[in-house]
């Protein structure tokens, strides 16, 4: 089982622990670049670099929203978060990072993450568990009866590789490149002022809009493997 975590993206104008050393040269002029590192023990890459360049092949204005983005990187796992986006003042350029997940695709979410997102898990035909597990606060708690502790409702959902590449390109990806697009929109320096609530409803709006593309250039994730 996994710990329970909201395995939600990040926006990542970096203050965070999550820190990549500035060795790339930049080349945003020059056109994104696509890279991967080997994901790590156990865990996997659920797209491939060349996914990521049939998905953007069918965004219709990805010749001016991908404006300024250096590369998109297929990273290690990451504990927390999908994938996150920082922006270099200096150069004007933006990364996109994409995490690996844990091999077995069986992801855990809080009730909250769950009920945010759970419209598209359905759309994508993501079969998903409801559970409830104990709170323990202290190691006083741990001590008294399970029936005396505050319960926390969280939900299992079983990808298939399908279901969690459509999961990764149609909602982290486009998380991710909503950020991008906030900060191209934005006048202030190393400023994106719609935050996280612009990148959601990009990726929302951006769903519905590429479905139809997406299903005729992947397949339907809902289908049988």
């Amino acid at each position: 089982m996994r710990p329970n975590y909201n395995r939600k993206t990040s926006p990542k104008v970096i203050g965070g622990h999550v820190q990549r050393k500035n060795n790339h040269v930049k080349t945003a002029r020059l056109g994104y670049v696509v890279d991967r590192v080997s994901p790590g023990r156990g865990f996997v890459h659920v797209i491939s670099k060349k996914d990521i360049h049939d998905f953007t092949d069918i965004i219709p204005d990805w010749g001016i929203v991908s404006e300024g983005i250096e590369s998109i990187f297929l990273a290690e796992e990451e504990e927390y978060i999908d994938a996150f986006y920082k922006h270099y003042s200096r150069e004007e350029t933006g990364v996109i990072w994409l995490c690996a997940w844990q091999d077995d695709l069986w992801i855990e979410h809080s009730d909250e993450y769950y009920q945010e997102h759970s419209w598209i898990l359905k759309k994508l035909g993501v079969v998903c568990e409801k559970s409830e597990r104990s709170i323990e606060d202290n190691e006083t708690d741990k001590m008294n009866d399970n029936e005396d502790l505050e319960k926390e409702t969280y939900w299992t959902c079983y990808f298939s590789m399908k279901q969690a590449k459509a999961f990764m390109l149609l909602h982290v990806f486009l998380h991710e490149l909503g950020h991008h697009v906030d900060k191209l929109r934005s006048k202030k320096k190393g400023v994106m002022a719609g935050g996280e609530g612009f990148a959601e409803n990009y990726a929302n709006r951006r769903f519905y809009e590429l479905w139809p593309a997406y299903v005729e250039r992947f397949g339907n994730p809902c289908m049988s493997q």
